[in-house]
């Protein structure tokens, strides 16, 4: 039977690593669950609960900083913000019902957040999650407590762990405090909607959005229904009434300059299709829905996750879509076509080196983010890495910890470890 840990301090999660290092206990390293199934199974005889280490210690609106511990729920965080009408810019998304772990939605918490370095719309204007993470606290796989950074926007300390710290998974070591960049939330919003169901026309619509003078703060191709399903606006219904799939570009700031860029974009882009400019409630649902990945939520197709040069976006998803054997392929682009989210209804160990032999070439990679569990454990979760990255990797790990004690298993299985 999985016993549960479940500190409460900095002090009891270090007590707790460190007899799971003298006793070689492998740890599966959990908040509160909402990402517990993005990966692979953790093989660990003890659960290591962090929701029970919550609280926000500091936060300086007027510093545009907040820290807190990593098991303080997102939802907690984002309401502080709220109310001082900040955020945070990179804009994070709630997985549960994508995932399928029967998680309660608004469910995350902040380590998981940095653990997994997911990031949301914006990003393709403001950077990842791990770019706006100023400090942090954590113990090693070692047993040793260490810190990184600090709470100012400009500090120097050395090499960035930060950056090593986001995207880990929770495998080099569990943070207990966290420290952030908070962001002044825009004075208003507006999308333009544009008909647009070819993805060719999609990408190079997009291309020249973000190319243009307009600043705009998210480019999307979604399905219509996303379109039906979050606007009120009687202009944008027409359009998703009469479409398969619209660009959705978002124009964020002060109100008289968004109106002029709205029309400037509308201008420039309008010839693709028709085009309504969505008010603020309207933006704001949609911008939330597809950082959530709404289109694929509760729903049982397999589905992959895909990080490409924004240019590239459109050729991967046509060169994806050219053999037969996936059945249906649903997609949605975000970041201006460099996150392809892309659903199959089938897809085996043949087809999945298809695709991620397509994507590397295009410089990306491919993570396998829902499957049943027969495919996922035919079908790695992440790109394969080059042997020369496996070893770099291993270093790491091992430096962080030697006897693999956090999360074994998550990001790389034991037998593709060994293999290589």
């Amino acid at each position: 039977m999985t016993e549960t840990i479940s500190p409460t301090s900095p002090a009891q999660l270090r007590e707790a690593i460190a007899w799971a290092v003298a006793d070689k206990v492998p740890l599966e390293i959990i908040g509160q669950g909402s990402k517990r199934a993005y990966g692979h199974d953790v093989s660990a005889s003890h659960v290591l609960d962090m929701s029970k280490l919550t609280g926000i210690l500091f936060y300086q609106p007027e510093e545009l900083v907040i820290s807190a511990h990593a098991g303080t729920p997102l939802a907690e965080i984002a309401a502080v913000l709220a109310e001082n009408n900040q955020q945070f810019h990179f804009e994070p998304g709630d997985f549960p019902s994508l995932l399928g772990d029967g998680v309660a939605s608004r469910s995350g918490t902040l380590g998981g957040l940095v653990a997994c370095n997911l990031s949301g719309p914006r990003r393709l204007k403001v950077g990842a999650a791990r770019d706006h993470v100023l400090g942090f606290g954590a113990i090693s796989g070692r047993g040793e407590d260490f810190k990184s950074g600090g709470r100012v926007m400009k500090n120097v300390t050395g090499f960035d762990l930060s950056k090593l710290m986001a995207g880990s998974f929770g495998t080099l070591a569990v943070m207990h405090t966290i420290t952030l960049k908070a962001m002044p939330q825009p004075e208003t919003t507006r999308t333009v909607i544009i008909a647009c169901d070819d993805v060719s026309s999609a990408g190079q619509a997009m291309t020249a959005a973000m190319g243009s003078e307009n600043e705009v703060s998210g480019a999307a191709w979604v399905p219509a229904s996303l379109i039906a399903g979050c606007c009120k606006d009687a202009a944008a219904l027409e359009i998703a009434t009469s479409a398969q799939n619209c660009l959705a570009l978002r124009l964020e700031g002060p109100e008289q300059s968004v109106s002029w860029r709205a029309d400037a974009l509308s201008r420039l882009l309008g010839t693709i299709g028709d085009h309504a400019i969505v008010p603020v409630a309207d933006s704001l649902t949609l911008w939330q829905a597809i950082a959530d990945v709404t289109p694929f939520q509760g729903r049982d197709g397999i589905l992959w996750r895909i990080s490409v040069p924004p240019a590239s976006g459109a050729a991967v998803v046509g060169a994806i879509r050219a053999p037969a054997g996936l059945g249906q392929l649903d997609v949605m682009l975000d970041w201006a076509g460099g996150l392809v989210w892309a659903q199959c209804a089938q897809c085996d160990a043949s087809m999945a080196v298809h695709i991620r032999e397509i994507v590397q070439k295009a410089h990306g990679n491919a993570t396998l983010v829902r499957a049943p569990s027969n495919i996922r454990r035919e079908i790695p979760a992440f790109q394969p890495l080059s042997p020369e990255i496996m070893r770099i990797n291993q270093k790491i790990s091992e430096n962080f910890d030697p006897v693999g004690i956090l999360n074994p298993g998550r990001m790389i299985p034991a037998h593709q470890g060994e293999g290589a």
